[in-house]
């Protein structure tokens, strides 16, 4: 019998559904199907309900969204406003956090496979070893999610101390729910993350499944968010080595003429877009974001960014009736959908061109790095209309390559930890201004508020587990 403790730790409900609509349930004692051959886990595995979500609520504390529409404030549900604001709790004791839910979900599924696979019958094993490869970067994707949603960044100094999330390896209810430092976070995603380089294919079949140049990608962004430069320079690299198209915009620019609809709806699907690398849907459906005027002003009215990403609301509200609020504003427009109205927010090749430009940056090759930003912005903009960035020292072309990262993944999940890992930079850390009414909210570098608060109903139920500082 389940214990309340891990009742809500572990999700509360656990049963899969794959595409054959046979239903497997981790635990035995509920009297389902548990997995016992290969096929039954590669079905689990497999479960893109489950698996390729990500995280859909973190464009919200960030200064690319701004609420300046009345309408647009009253349309908020209750969760996204509470975010917005850095409120000290997001949702109320009886409420379920969806993002920590998720995530865990997938961790315990992860963990069942990674359990059960070596004993699993009738199966190839080569199979087996590929398929435990997937479920470790599955694993990995999700605590390298949490841990930057649930807790500080990462810092060399600290992050041996600094408390993360509850770390869980197995699906059993056993483990300690006390909070993992930082630093034991992020050692096993880099151990799973190096399992999956070390056994999975250079690309897999569809792009809902986890690759080499998957687990390549998401090693790069680990260790820039650990701050290890040149690390993440070379899985970078690896990567792109792999995967390395990029897609043009211009022949789909006037797509959508006569048709009454912009032309990012005529924009290939995520599976069809040769840059994923990944494919990972934002969990709210992609968003209606407002987005603030300083973010405008950055993209400028000539980046097909704008064009094809931003949807313009004029004071009388939206003649085509995409959005349902009047007033003046500019709203995100989801690109390359991965299933209907989702954002894709997995790896991508512009994001490794944009960690490799950074770190060459950080490493003292700033025109290197402004080299391969440029690559990029030559598929952004009309070939009329583009222009070569340049920059007189390392400093200069890092401010440009860090604006251009900030353009090229705008809305798209990033920005948040972004701005953790800058605020210990005094060159880079700022103080974020959200409009609401009347009111000017203020969040300024290294606030407690920057981490999302534990869910209360998740404490509730776990009393060794800390809740962050607001």
């Amino acid at each position: 019998m389940y214990t309340q403790k891990y009742y809500y730790i572990l999700l509360i409900v656990f049963s899969i559904s794959a595409s054959s609509c046979r239903k497997y349930v981790e635990l035995e004692p509920q009297g389902k199907i548990i997995p016992s051959t290969v096929n039954d886990y590669q079905l689990l595995l497999n479960n893109s309900g489950v698996f390729n979500l990500s995280y859909g609520s973190v464009d919200y504390p960030t200064d690319d969204i701004a609420l300046l529409n009345d309408d647009f404030i009253n349309s908020f549900d209750v969760r996204s406003l509470q975010i917005y604001k850095w409120a000290d709790l997001f949702y109320q004791a009886n409420e379920d956090d969806p993002e920590w839910n998720l995530f865990y979900k997938q961790v315990y599924n992860a963990n069942v496979a990674i359990q059960g696979l070596p004993e699993a019958k009738s199966g190839d094993a080569n199979l087996k070893t590929q398929l435990i490869a997937e479920a470790k970067v599955h694993r990995a994707y999700a605590y390298l999610c949490l841990v930057n949603l649930y807790a500080k960044e990462y810092h060399a100094s600290s992050a041996a101390t600094d408390l993360g999330v509850p770390l869980l390896t197995e699906p059993g209810y056993t483990q300690s729910l006390k909070r993992a430092t930082v630093k034991a976070v992020y050692d096993l995603i880099l151990s799973d993350l190096n399992a999956g380089v070390e056994t999975l294919p250079s690309l897999s079949t569809s792009k809902t499944a986890p690759s080499k140049s998957a687990a390549y990608a998401l090693l790069a962004r680990t260790y820039l968010y650990m701050g290890e430069y040149q690390k993440a320079l070379d899985n970078a690299n690896l990567s792109l080595g792999i995967q390395s198209a990029l897609f043009n915009l211009n022949p789909y620019v006037n797509m959508g003429a006569g048709s009454g609809y912009p032309d990012g709806f005529f924009l290939p699907t995520s599976q069809d877009n040769p840059e994923v690398i990944w494919m990972k849907a934002s969990s709210d459906g992609g968003g209606n974001f407002p987005l603030s005027d300083e973010l405008i002003t950055l993209l400028g009215t000539k980046d097909l960014r704008t064009h094809f990403f931003t949807y313009y609301v004029g004071p009388d509200g939206d003649p085509i009736g995409i959005f349902n609020y009047p007033g003046t504003y500019h709203t995100y427009f989801a690109p390359f959908e991965t299933v209907p109205g989702s954002t894709q927010i997995g790896p991508t090749v512009p994001e490794m061109m944009l960690i490799k430009a950074e770190c060459l940056a950080r490493t003292q090759k700033g025109q290197a790095g402004l080299t391969v930003v440029n690559e990029l912005r030559k598929f952004r903009f009309k070939p009329a209309e583009y222009t070569s960035l340049t920059a007189a020292n390392d400093d200069a072309a890092l401010l440009l390559i860090l604006q251009e990262r900030r353009r090229e993944l705008f809305c798209k999940g990033f920005r948040l930890f972004d701005l953790k890992r800058f605020n210990t930079d005094p060159k880079l850390a700022k103080t974020i201004t959200h409009p609401l009414k009347t009111q000017q909210l203020t969040l300024v570098p290294g606030s407690n508020r920057y981490v999302y608060p534990i869910p209360t109903k998740v404490i509730n139920a776990n009393q060794e587990i800390d809740q962050n500082p607001r």
